[in-house]
């Protein structure tokens, strides 16, 4: 992972010189030639290469001063920090008071350190000297202030925080982006943090050559959860150091191939997807065009309003790869996926694996496939949810009290099975994602969500786009087990009797919904729903002998419709054969949970087409 990490980076030209960083800058400090400040100009976050300091070393450049005779308590950065060190800028209450004055003092010392590097750096680069002059002038210093005091109280984008970065602006363009103080900042970084010498050459293990190894490592910072970083390869046990090495020697990596990694992981975290907690990066080995990287569809997948779906776009693409229409570029390329969560100041990496792109496509499409499900009204299959609200979909939605560490841990455990899933056909999906599904689908249907959100006039997406998601990975969950593979619709030669009960289980209750002016289907399904998924032959031969009732009323009143129930039930007791299973497993309970909603999707397809035929 280490090598193709520093190998994305030198690809991308993301530049990982140590001591060099991407920092968003949201403001810059006009200064003019002659060393005054000028005007405030709002820059929106612009990324821009600025100088950097890992922890250690900022933990070490107060000593490295003092040790030279300067006078400084506290490290900052070089050229740009944020707008409370640089130009003192605090937080304050309505009645202007300090809101943190330790925090503030604290700055205050950062400030003396900033002022100090920009001092040192002016003797030897000219163009920082205008600068230098502007900030130790405190008339200055205290007139540009009140202009940032000023731009703290605007609203919305323009509004100012103390925590935001700022830089210089001279000679028509930001001092970041001159090329002279590059030089003079190389040669501090290299006498104020020499590096002792490490006990001999080691093999990288991001380039496998011989190296003397980086005593410490940067921080990823673009994993979130922490404003320090987190460090993917750590080292503070005693338990590493059993051979007698120290720090970095245990993992031995060379400061440069340790800046690029880091620089090409804070790049594709700044792209990730988010599953549950874990953020989820996949990349390549050649440049692959758009729309054949199907990583994003995976999370967000094309609508079914669009004329070609991802999965159809994946199968097109899955052709040419076969037939040898794709180019050889494509044919041989290679994708490279980790999933990964912060943990304690600590990368953890949830998964990782790498394939060709050819596989990845593949999976892509066999993972929509199997999670194809038909919409309600089953005219059509409804579009393929996205991974993350996949998995969000297993339980209920959360609640406004519900923190959201609170509401993932049901269900925590499900997420690196199912994004091994998602990129291996031949990956089951998890038994404990049916459990689940199952515990909040029953509910659902017993207090009558299910249904509600299925007959509305006015649909709501969000309901109905889990219960499409729950039924396509319940349907996902058989196809992966091996042997028959369900279809998206009703499937009438499915071979489970637990999948016909879920079908009577429907017939019955749209045949005394039908044969009633009240809307008594939501009481029978509420009542029964329960019992008859998980012991279907208590309750389905009584509801069925309750049923001939009303279809014989139905003759008279609607002979065509009791006529099509009649040879649906046919139908349905001719796949059950003479008797009703007694009881029925939980996986059991899933393909009833199927079948009764394939068969709504039917009935109302066929209900739709009848209406149609009478109107005409």
């Amino acid at each position: 992972m280490l090598s193709q990490l520093v190998a994305y980076t030198q690809k991308k030209k993301l530049g990982a010189e140590p001591g060099f960083t991407t920092k968003e800058i949201r403001w810059l400090a006009g200064v003019s030639p002659a060393g005054q400040f000028t005007e405030l100009i709002p820059l929106d976050n612009q990324a821009k290469t600025a100088p950097d300091l890992s922890q250690p070393e900022m933990i070490g450049l107060p000593g490295y001063l003092r040790a030279q005779g300067h006078s400084v308590e506290q490290a900052a950065h070089f050229l740009a920090d944020t707008c409370a060190v640089v130009f003192g800028l605090a937080e304050r209450d309505a009645q202007g008071v300090v809101k943190k004055p330790q925090e503030h003092a604290k700055n205050l010392q950062k400030q003396a350190t900033f002022r100090l590097l920009l001092e040192l750096a002016a003797r030897e680069v000219p163009l920082l000297q205008p600068i230098a002059q502007a900030l130790a002038d405190p008339e200055q210093v205290q007139d540009f202030l009140k202009k940032l005091e000023v731009q703290t109280q605007k609203k919305g984008t323009e509004k100012l925080k103390p925590t935001d970065k700022i830089s210089f602006f001279l000679n028509g363009q930001c001092v970041l982006d001159f090329p002279d103080w590059h030089g003079w900042w190389r040669q501090f970084r290299a006498q104020a943090f020499a590096r002792p010498e490490a006990s001999g050459a080691m093999p990288s293990f991001a380039t496998g050559a011989l190296v003397t190894p980086a005593l410490t490592h940067p921080k990823v910072t673009r994993l979130g959860g922490s404003a320090f970083g987190h460090a993917l390869v750590t080292y503070d046990k005693e338990a590493f150091e059993s051979y007698g090495f120290s720090q970095g020697e245990n993992a031995a990596v060379e400061e440069q191939a340790a800046n690029a990694y880091r620089a090409g992981l804070d790049a594709l975290l700044e792209q990730a997807e988010t599953l549950g907690e874990m953020k989820v990066v996949v990349w390549y080995d050649q440049e692959i065009p758009e729309e054949d990287d199907f990583f994003r569809e995976l999370f967000a997948p094309s609508s079914e309003a669009e004329e070609l779906q991802a999965l159809e776009r994946a199968r097109t693409v899955l052709q040419a790869f076969r037939t040898g229409q794709a180019p050889p570029t494509l044919r041989n390329a290679r994708f490279f996926a980790a999933a990964m969560s912060p943990a304690s100041g600590r990368v953890m990496l949830r998964d990782w694996q790498t394939g060709r792109l050819e596989d990845f496509v593949a999976a892509v499409e066999a993972w929509f496939s199997d999670l194809a499900m038909v919409r309600r009204d089953g005219e059509r299959l409804a579009a393929p949810p996205g991974l993350n609200r996949l998995f969000l979909c297993i339980q209920r939605p959360k609640t406004p009290e519900q923190t959201f560490d609170d509401y993932l841990k049901p269900i925590k455990q499900l997420q690196t099975p199912l994004w091994r899933a998602a990129l291996n056909p031949r990956l089951p999906i998890p038994y404990a994602a049916v459990a689940k599904i199952m515990e909040t689908h029953t509910a659902e249907v017993m207090t009558g969500a299910f249904g509600e959100a299925l007959k509305a006039q006015k649909p709501d997406a969000a309901s109905l786009g889990r219960i499409y998601a729950r039924m396509g990975l319940l349907k996902a969950y058989h196809n992966r087990k091996g042997g028959y593979r369900m279809s998206a619709e009703l499937d009438l030669n499915h071979p489970s009797p637990a999948y016909h009960c879920g079908r009577l289980m429907c017939l019955l209750a749209q045949i005394q919904e039908a044969a009633s002016e009240s809307d008594i289907n939501a009481g029978v399904i509420q009542r029964y729903y329960g019992a008859a998924s998980s012991t279907p032959s208590l309750v389905l031969g009584r509801l069925t002998r309750l049923s001939q009732h009303h279809l014989s009323k139905m003759a008279k009143d609607a002979p065509g419709l009791a006529y099509w129930f009649n040879s649906q039930l046919a139908e349905v007791w001719k796949a059950l054969g003479k008797n009703l299973p007694r009881t029925l497993s939980l996986e059991e309970q899933s393909l009833f949970a199927l079948g009764y909603y394939q068969q709504l999707a039917f009935s109302r397809k066929k209900s739709e087409s009848s209406q149609e035929k009478e109107n005409a």
